[in-house]
């Protein structure tokens, strides 16, 4: 009886300690560069929770009516056997379809980290129950921001964020286009410690 105890016991604290376990992860922007063809300017977002899932990737059509629409690419993730799209298969043929694309591209000009700002046009705060502890509440925000320079302007952008800062990382002049692709950080995952996450904004000539 006393060893079927130590078993429960045993079995209620490992399963407890799971529960906390670290599986989560962030959101970062890997920019892979622009095709001049077909002027299309690619990136990738990867995921760093222990899911495992393939990167997503993503392109902006430059010479389209909404050069800054965000395009997801789904036909790299269609799995062989199901003719799904499946974003955790095997990385090998997922790699070689992406290097084929790679060597088609330009790099980016790193652009002035001082000339793009962000503005916050509105802010909002609530409070949502704590991933841990349901009882509790945490703030959340949900921001209306848009990023400027003295030429240049993005489209209003939204975060839903669990930090005020929104903040520029990356600075990307695009090769014969005036435009800059620029990358924005913040804590977007409260999960366990909290993750940050990082987003693209193209700006366009001020018209």
């Amino acid at each position: 009886m006393k060893f079927l105890k130590y078993i429960t016991a045993t079995t209620i604290l490992t399963t407890s300690l799971h529960c906390y376990a670290t599986v989560g992860g962030g959101q970062t922007i890997e920019v892979l560069g622009y095709e001049a063809k077909q002027q299309k300017l690619y990136l990738l977002r990867h995921y760093e929770d222990e899911r495992g899932r393939l990167p997503q990737l993503y392109y902006y059509q430059l010479n389209s009516k909404t050069p800054d629409k965000l395009i997801e690419v789904q036909s790299l993730y269609i799995n062989p056997k199901t003719h799904q799209i499946d974003y955790d298969q095997d990385a090998i043929q997922f790699e070689k379809d992406l290097n084929k694309i790679k060597k088609r591209l330009t790099p980016l000009l790193i652009g002035n980290a001082n000339t793009a700002k962000i503005q916050v046009v509105q802010s909002q705060t609530h409070y949502v129950p704590a991933w841990h502890d349901q009882s509790q509440k945490i703030p959340q925000y949900k921001t209306i921001y848009k990023v400027t320079t003295a030429s240049l302007k993005s489209k209003n952008q939204q975060a839903i964020q669990y930090a005020k800062t929104i903040k520029i990382t990356q600075n990307y002049v695009v090769p014969n286009q005036n435009k800059l692709l620029i990358v924005v950080k913040y804590f977007g995952i409260p999960e366990e410690t909290g993750y940050d996450v990082e987003d693209t904004v193209l700006l366009l000539p001020i018209q």
